[in-house]
């Protein structure tokens, strides 16, 4: 089972930072906030050792994910509202009994050394989350890519809702990867590098 304390700081406090800022809230603590959702994506291969900040985020069940889709592709087919988006986010993605917690995903957005490296034959990534002042976990990963299914529409899905592009991105050129959660260690100055999972 997935460590309480990494759900807490990967999910509960995004959360929270979320509810933050859907009221109107954005300082100093809530930028750093978002490091929980910008970690460095470290793969090896082909294209050598590489590190890259990426968008990450958990997905929903798999009983649950085809309903997901459904409510956002209705909702990206509406005018973007910020405030609605970020609603969006709070009352139908980040609803915890929906989410599995074994999983990242995120969206590939220049296909570069990562592509390369993921794409040449290593499906292995270290996940880097660190938060100022002293909060880190690495969290190694087996890693599938997929384009055209449910995983690849949910993750460029969400990313549009909030991060709406003027005009509509073509999602076949960004595939998303799935990062099936194997280790977790807690790298912050308090553990430096005690494994926690499993």
């Amino acid at each position: 089972m997935i460590p309480g304390e990494f759900i807490s700081y990967a999910f509960e406090e995004r959360v929270e930072g979320i509810k933050k800022l859907a009221d109107g809230e954005f300082g100093p603590e809530a930028l750093i906030g978002f490091t929980r959702h910008n970690a460095a994506v470290i793969t090896c291969g082909k294209a050598g050792v590489n590190g890259s900040i990426k968008g990450i985020g958990f997905i929903h069940r798999g009983e649950f994910l085809s309903e997901t889709i459904k409510k956002l592709r209705e909702e990206l087919g509406k005018p973007y509202n910020p405030r609605r988006a970020l609603e969006f986010l709070l009352n139908e993605i980040y609803v915890r009994e929906r989410i599995d917690f074994t999983k990242l995903v995120s969206l590939e957005l220049a296909r570069k050394h990562t592509w390369e490296n993921i794409t040449s034959g290593s499906r292995e990534a270290t996940v880097l989350f660190f938060t100022l002042p002293s909060t880190s976990y690495e969290v190694r990963c087996e890693v599938e890519v997929h384009e055209g299914d449910n995983v690849w529409e949910y993750t460029n899905a969400v990313h549009d809702l909030f991060h709406r592009p003027e005009k509509p991105r073509d999602w076949r050129k960004t595939p998303a990867y799935l990062l099936k959660i194997r280790e977790i260690y807690d790298n912050g100055e308090r553990a430096m590098g005690v494994r926690i999972y499993p």
